[in-house]
């Protein structure tokens, strides 16, 4: 499974030709472009944080269909949804160019029922399926690496990759330390799992939170939301292509 690196929060096409123009034509690792889709928007209403998740119609126009993009809805459910029915209609408004989706956890309830994903699995045949393993899921299991493993074990065959994510897009700091036994973890009790790591990364400190990962860790894939904002919430491009200039060297 190619690893990527990813930017969530894309509200146009311009900002995806934008950094797509300082990827490589032959990367090593694909671009995830992450579209963030609200339950509001999925409703067909306004949403609180307009400048991260764009109305619905839009969406199908940002993802492109360059092959070194790996395109994927990034959906929070809400409690007490029909989770097969709201992924599909998710990946329907991602348009033809929709590669899956990431699960981020709903409040209260980390882990979605591996039932209502095997349907979603079924109905809509994506590429990928990232579940998020963020806050709740690791207080759920008090912290502990071998149980929060187990418990996504249980998804190997439905999901594609886990993302240990304690940010959940707040720039909030990866801890390298904590990470690497999450992912040694993960390794030993679902090696089939791709996994991605994520946490405040930009070009200034990706050095710095990234590098105790690596060697051991060199393929893992990564996220970035939060510190690549500017002021008003709105995607800052010049600070994801340093992002992703800055992954790219350290990660090659």
């Amino acid at each position: 499974m190619t690893p990527y690196i990813g930017i969530t929060g894309f509200t146009s096409p311009a900002e995806v030709a934008a950094v797509l123009a300082s990827l490589p034509d032959a990367p090593d690792r694909l671009l995830m472009c992450g579209v963030l889709l609200s339950n509001a928007r999925l409703s067909g209403e306004s949403s609180d944080a307009p400048n991260r998740c764009p109305a619905t119609e839009f969406i199908a126009g940002i993802f492109s269909d360059d092959p070194r993009c790996l395109n994927l809805i990034h959906y929070r459910p809400r409690p007490g949804v029909n989770l097969a029915d709201a992924l599909t209609r998710a990946t329907q408004v991602g348009g033809p160019d929709c590669h899956g989706v990431q699960i981020n956890a709903t409040r209260g309830v980390p882990w979605p029922d591996p039932a209502a994903l095997v349907e979603y699995r079924e109905r809509s045949q994506p590429q990928r399926i990232v579940l998020q393993a963020g806050r709740e899921a690791m207080a759920s299991v008090d912290g502990d690496p071998a149980r929060l493993a187990q418990r996504c074990a249980e998804y190997v065959g439905i999901v594609t990759d886990v993302l240990v994510d304690a940010s959940e897009g707040l720039g909030l700091p990866l801890d390298a330390d904590r990470s690497a036994r999450y992912l040694d973890a993960l390794a030993d009790a679902a090696p089939e799992l791709g996994l991605v790591v994520a946490g405040g990364l930009c070009a200034d400190n990706i050095q710095e939170l990234l590098s105790p990962l690596l060697p051991r860790w060199s393929n893992v894939s990564i996220d970035a939301e939060g510190r690549l904002r500017d002021g008003d919430d709105v995607l800052d491009v010049g600070a994801a292509v340093d992002y992703l200039r800055a992954a790219l060297n350290l990660l090659n």
